[in-house]
């Protein structure tokens, strides 16, 4: 999960990231790049080289992608570099024809997002294997799925004006088209995938609902009502892995956070049934202590 926080960023925060398995938390600044370790609080690595628009790391290693926000010619938005933060050095810069407005990562594969195209490099080797032409996207709207196996899919707006996505399959040089989704009638606002890939979750510009699809034959399992006035959804996050039970959060500008419960619906209607069972057993015991 990532979100960039202002176009003003002078001074403060300006990026702030999740890794894929939620152990640290990767900040961009206007003075640099700051990592920090959710459960410890500790500070992982700080390097204060100008404001910094974009940084993402590979789970919690010493591999780090950032973008800079402009403020100076070497942190340009159209130039994407990849470090050692352990060594501090560049493995590899890699330039665009415009700014980059999101990057992705996972084991496999590194998703660098710009408007009106998306370019997939293979991560241990960073070269190119693809570029995927996109409707508009100024915002990058973009979710990878945090863990490689056993599927790589990165979902992407397939139109502009209607809240359409369509699914690649990364693992696969070409990226082939997995499946496309009707999601939403407005344009979409936010995308999350669950760690194994399994979910994927929607919200529209609307922002009223939220909506969750079962993975790769797009059937939608949940449909959730954030609430009844329009809202922008900032950001969707899935409850880390082994998390019981469930749970999708939402983030909204009305400055609330929701929180779903995931429950499987043949469950809840197993458990309704032995509710309802336990209370008709009730009465009976009940009736017949009166009778004798």
């Amino acid at each position: 999960m990532s979100l960039t926080c202002s176009s003003s960023h002078k001074p403060g925060l300006i990026h702030i990231a999740f890794n894929q398995d939620n152990s640290c938390i990767c900040i961009g600044t206007s003075e640099g790049i700051r990592i920090y370790h959710i459960e410890t609080h500790q500070t992982c690595y700080r390097d204060d080289i100008g404001a910094v628009g974009i940084a993402e790391m590979l789970f919690c290693t010493s591999l780090l992608a950032y973008v800079g926000a402009g403020d100076q010619p070497s942190l340009t938005p159209r130039r994407l570099s990849v470090i050692n933060t352990s060594s501090n050095s560049v493995i590899r810069d890699l330039s665009f024809s415009s700014s980059v407005l999101a990057v992705r990562l996972n084991k496999q594969r590194l998703v660098a997002v710009l408007d009106g195209r998306v370019h997939v490099h293979a991560l241990q080797t960073l070269g190119q294997l693809r570029i995927i032409e996109t409707p508009p996207n100024p915002k990058g709207l973009a979710a990878l799925t945090p863990c490689s196996e056993p599927c790589c899919n990165l979902a992407l707006p397939a139109s502009a004006a209607a809240g359409v996505l369509r699914v690649y399959d990364l693992l696969t040089d070409g990226g082939h088209v997995v499946c496309e989704v009707q999601a939403h009638k407005a344009p979409l606002a936010a995308m999350a995938w669950s760690h194994d890939g399994a979910f994927l979750a929607t919200a529209s510009t609307t922002g009223t609902v939220i909506r969750v699809y079962s993975m790769p034959h797009a059937a939608k399992a949940y449909s959730f009502r954030r609430g009844t006035y329009p809202a922008d959804v900032h950001c969707l996050a899935f409850s880390p892995e082994g998390y019981q039970p469930p749970l999708l959060a939402a983030a909204s500008s009305h400055g609330t956070i929701h929180l779903f419960r995931l429950e499987q619906p043949h469950r809840s209607a197993a458990a309704a049934a032995a509710s309802a069972a336990a209370g008709l057993l009730s009465a009976v015991i009940n009736l017949l202590s009166r009778t004798w």
